[in-house]
């Protein structure tokens, strides 16, 4: 009898859900059933969009950061090849400006490269890949493109050679102005990549821009090397010599390919 009861009420409420929809009565509960549901529904659909964004962020992430890589690398790769080509060319620049000086002037040289460097306030010494077995000897006047002298070899072992540059405090070179023997001085090198024109007697004519060059009385160093240029000029009536800097005409601190003069032409 109860089982026979429990399926009376089912059809009955059935029954009675029934005429309530086709009447129309259960509209107000739908709605506020749906009413509830929706902020819930909201709730879920934007927690799936925020995860599928998230997803989708970090692979377009991944995707930007590989392409990046690949860019830099590209990048890093075209400016190594870039800075090497600029070397050769400059390098390029310099060995035909050599060989112009050589072939004018007809100076028996020995090609070289600057190896090491040892640069201070007061000293100016580099070291060059050629020595005695080279042909290179002390006191042998060292020149880059145009026939610019820069130093003179001091020390010379088998394979290389240490140079002391012109602004050495210790370098003293015999100079004279170009195209007027009479005007004798000593180029003294003051540090720091400067030197000065000393000893110059004060009844010569010195004037800024005028272009100071080796005497020729040095056994090793032939005359009409440039030096460099009379950049400011200091006289006092009561001295007896008149004193000038001059400026280095070859960038002494990062010397690259030079030149040694060797005696006899």
């Amino acid at each position: 009898m109860s089982r026979e009861r429990a399926w009376i009420i089912g059809l009955a409420v059935v029954g009675i859900g029934a005429v309530i929809a086709l009447a129309g009565f259960a509209r107000p509960i739908r709605n506020v059933a749906t009413n509830a549901l929706v902020p819930i529904a909201e709730i879920f659909s934007r927690v799936g969009l925020g995860t599928a964004r998230l997803f989708r962020v970090d692979a377009d992430a991944k995707t930007a950061n590989a392409r990046v890589a690949d860019l830099e690398a590209r990048l890093t790769a075209e400016s190594v090849d870039y800075v090497r080509l600029r070397a050769l060319e400059e390098e390029n620049i310099l060995l035909r400006a050599q060989a112009n000086f050589i072939s004018e002037s007809g100076y028996k040289t020995l090609g070289a490269r600057v190896i090491s460097r040892a640069m201070t306030h007061e000293s100016a010494v580099v070291m060059i890949d050629r020595g005695t077995k080279d042909g290179a000897a002390v006191g042998n006047a060292i020149v880059t493109q145009g026939g610019i002298l820069v130093g003179k070899i001091i020390e010379a072992g088998d394979r290389t050679a240490s140079v002391m540059l012109i602004s050495d405090t210790r370098s003293r070179v015999a100079a004279s102005i170009s195209g007027d023997k009479n005007v004798m001085g000593i180029v003294e090198g003051r540090g720091d990549g400067v030197a000065h024109l000393t000893l110059v007697p004060q009844s010569e004519p010195l004037k800024k821009d005028q272009v100071i060059v080796t005497s020729g009385t040095e056994s090793s160093v032939p005359s009409n090397l440039t030096v460099g240029l009379v950049n400011d000029v200091s006289s006092a009536p009561t001295d007896p010599f008149k004193d000038a800097v001059i400026e280095p005409l070859a960038p002494l601190d990062h010397l690259e390919i030079v030149s040694v003069i060797v005696p006899g032409a």
